[in-house]
């Protein structure tokens, strides 16, 4: 196939997402450039992607995704049915999706990330055979191997290097990093931080080990299957010794699910190349199967000591009571928080902000809508399974020109954006690992292609000899193969983990899936399909799916993503003039700092789309102000304002438990100044309660609200609903009070006479 088989607008358009997807997974994100600590301790921004940038990556995804849907339109071929309509099963997912982030910037950001995922995947379900499939694809599978790479040198970075800096960093600054968090040292929030903090374990820019267990497992169960062979040995062996790096850095993580992850890709790798039949129903019961198992662990209960599934049959507790007390349209991509705290199971010692599976996580966000997903992974999954019929015929192989330029391409410019939003926080070792990962990644794009390749000549000297067996050794075949036991582990672990509900991960998490499912389901060449009818049911549906992706991209890169630029000018600018008052060392003009610097934060929350995490700070920093010492005069109507300020965001799903527990924060500092009153105070207070019924410090700030209103009986009933409360997270003694804390609560009940 010649250069310019490919036109230039597809290679682009290919690369675009390619670039998307990895850059996301290289590329730490916020939901807030700064304010995420006291900017009066430390105004430092954010080291890497806010929602501003987010989108963006989304636009172009949904771009690229939207030029080669009109491309196969305009090729004629047929596409079979069921295609079509489980596109369309995900159209009320989408609406929602949309829905949720018109009123939330929160809910818009994460829910534009799993549309642009949802777009690749259902793109590439559509996508026939023929040599420009051959490009496009190969391109991606060496792409994925070279970004799988670049993250691999990052987690040895951090196994060897940036944890040791990372935790001498926090140790020696220990005391003004709680402050700027609100934390008390011995607090189970600091202690639990810490916790994690501790522990020396590759996560790459996920933050979490399991997320990234899923990727390094994945990609050493494809390019296993690719290096299996003779020939070509020095790029053979360099992708052997990046599958052990990746299977290495699986088993170091300590994620247990990872571990079970690579077993079942290389054991269904295994099982592919037998040919054992009834392949795809058993990729489509993986899913399933895990669920089983989350379900039946959750049956033994307590008296089994395995925790990591158990958590996960509890999540699954509260993501069903959240669906069926909203049903219909879900509480949104980033709702899961506050309404899983309403339904968590009275052990559950966590309040996680996803349901730790993909299921699970579709129909928390978008109710019955959520079907429409599950089922589209479902066909996924079945399109996923390698199987002899995937297999291509024997052909004459003629060398793929550009694959490896565009690979390489692709690994570099995802590499060098990842570098440039980091590049603030990178000093010389940083630097130097950042391009050896490059480096590797490139090195492995050639050589994935270079396999490939070698495959082909193989492949075209057995057709002479041996036709009925040149398939064996064809790259149709290994790569096939390996993308099924990749697309495996995605499926597997998506259903214990994060890695279709993270922003970094839910794009990348579809384009497996999508290249997998292309890969092997093409086993017709576009030549030997009808040309549809100009008009026909498929091409309307086609050209209407390409509207609406690349109308979402325009929005998000014209409209979205400057508005949300703005918002965090505002914000850098406030917190530039809180440091400034902050160190002039009086307390006046801090006061004052933190109240302008309240009303800045509320003007950038009000820009479209309102901004919940930015309300939220403007009313802790009102509250701050207005707990100065000497107490300021403005002090009631700064508290005022904050508390209008979060009781405007109270009713947002993604916002509503925190702003409820900053409300009653702000209610109690009222009733201390004498400007509200204990029962406001204790009002607030129940109404946290009645959300998360467990939280003990609230708990203990009814009794003292009931004590003020002179109801002994009550705050002593209060004080024992603490402690009772706070036995419930036996599971994890961190979440529990100290003994001395405890001895203290003990005490005030006997004074509550």
């Amino acid at each position: 196939m010649h250069r310019e088989a490919v036109p230039l607008v597809d290679r682009l358009a290919m690369g675009a997402i390619i670039v998307a997807a990895g850059a996301r997974v290289m590329i730490s994100f916020s939901p807030i450039a700064v304010f995420d600590m006291d900017p009066a301790i430390d105004a430092s921004p954010f080291i890497g992607a806010t929602p501003a940038e987010s989108v963006l990556l989304d636009a172009l995804a949904l771009a690229g995704a939207s030029w080669l849907l009109v491309k196969r339109l305009l090729s004629r071929a047929r596409v079979d049915l069921s295609s079509i309509l489980i596109g369309l099963a995900c159209i009320p997912a989408i609406a929602l999706a949309i829905f949720h982030g018109m009123g939330d910037a929160e809910q818009l950001w994460r829910g534009s990330t799993w549309v642009a995922g949802i777009a690749i995947a259902w793109m590439m379900v559509v996508q026939g055979g023929g040599s420009e499939s051959t490009l496009l694809r190969r391109t991606i599978v060496a792409s994925l191997a070279g970004i799988a790479v670049v993250m691999a040198v990052r987690g040895i970075a951090q196994l060897t290097s940036e944890h040791i800096s990372t935790v001498a960093y926090y140790t020696e600054n220990r005391d003004t990093f709680l402050r700027g968090q609100g934390w008390l040292a011995d607090s189970p929030q600091a202690l639990s931080y810490e916790r994690r903090l501790f522990q020396n374990e590759a996560t790459g820019w996920f933050g979490f080990a399991n997320v990234f267990a899923t990727v390094a497992a994945g990609s050493a169960v494809l390019m296993a299957n690719v290096a299996i062979g003779r020939g070509v040995i020095i790029a053979r062996a360099w992708i052997w010794f990046c599958t052990c790096l990746c299977a290495g850095l699986v088993i170091a993580s300590g994620s247990k699910g990872g571990v079970a992850a690579l077993a079942i890709g290389l054991i269904v790798t295994v099982l592919l190349r037998k040919g054992a039949g009834r392949e795809r129903l058993l990729f489509v019961a993986l899913p399933i199967v895990v669920l089983c198992a989350i379900v039946f662990r959750g049956l033994i209960g307590l008296q089994w000591g395995e925790q990591s599934l158990l958590f996960r049959w509890q999540y699954l507790m509260g993501a069903t009571g959240t669906v069926l007390d909203s049903p219909w349209t879900g509480v949104g991509p980033a709702g899961f928080q506050a309404a899983f705290m309403q339904f968590r199971p009275s052990e559950s010692v966590e309040e996680v902000v996803s349901a730790h599976g993909a299921f699970a996580d579709w129909m928390v966000a978008f109710g019955c809508a959520g079907a429409g997903l599950v089922a589209f992974q479902l066909l996924m999954a079945w399109r996923s399974a390698h199987d002899l019929r995937s297999e291509e015929l024997p052909r004459d192989v003629e060398p793929i020109a550009g694959v490896v330029e565009m690979s390489i391409a692709a690994v570099v410019f995802a590499a060098v954006v990842s570098i440039a939003f980091e590049a603030p926080s990178l000093d010389l070792v940083g630097y130097g690992w950042r391009f050896i990962g490059l480096g590797a990644g490139a090195v492995t794009a050639w050589a994935m292609v270079r396999i490939m390749e070698f495959m082909d000549s193989k492949q075209r000297l057995l057709s002479k000899h041996a036709p009925a067996d040149c398939t064996k050794s064809s790259a149709s075949r290994a790569v096939g193969i390996g993308l099924s036991g990749f697309a495996a582990v995605v499926l597997t672990h998506g259903q214990i983990d994060m890695v279709f509900w993270l922003p970094g991960s839910a794009i990348w998490g579809w384009l497996v899936l999508g290249t997998a499912a292309w890969w092997n389901w093409h086993s017709r060449s576009e030549e030997s399909l009808r040309p549809v009818p100009t008009l026909g049911f498929t091409r309307v549906v086609m050209a209407g799916f390409a509207c609406i992706f690349a109308g979402i991209a325009f929005a998000l890169a014209s409209v979205v993503s400057p508005a949300l630029i703005e918002q965090d000018e505002v914000a850098l600018k406030a917190a530039e003039s809180l440091q400034q008052e902050a160190r002039v060392d009086s307390s006046e003009r801090l006061a004052m700092g933190r109240a302008r610097a309240g009303a800045s934060l509320v003007s950038a929350a009000q820009i479209w789309p309102p901004r919940p995490a930015y309300a939220l700070r403007a009313a802790e920093q009102w509250k701050a102000a207005a707990s100065c010492d000497p107490l300021p005069v403005d002090s009631p109507e700064w508290l005022r304002s904050g508390m209008a300020c979060a009781q405007s965001v109270a009713g947002m799903n993604s916002s509503s438990f925190s702003a409820l527990l900053l409300m009653s924060t702000i209610a109690l500092r009222e009733a201390e100044i004498s400007s509200g009153s204990w029962r406001s105070a204790e009002l607030a207070l129940r109404e946290v309660l009645a959300v998360n019924p467990r939280h003990s410090e609230s708990w203990i700030r009814l009794s003292l609200a009931l004590a003020k209103q002179g109801d002994t009986l009550g705050a002593r009933a209060a004080l024992n609903s603490a402690l009772e409360s706070n036995e419930t997270y036996a599971l994890d003694p961190l979440r529990q009070f100290s003994a001395d804390r405890r001895a203290s609560i003990e005490r005030q009940m006997s004074e509550l006479k």
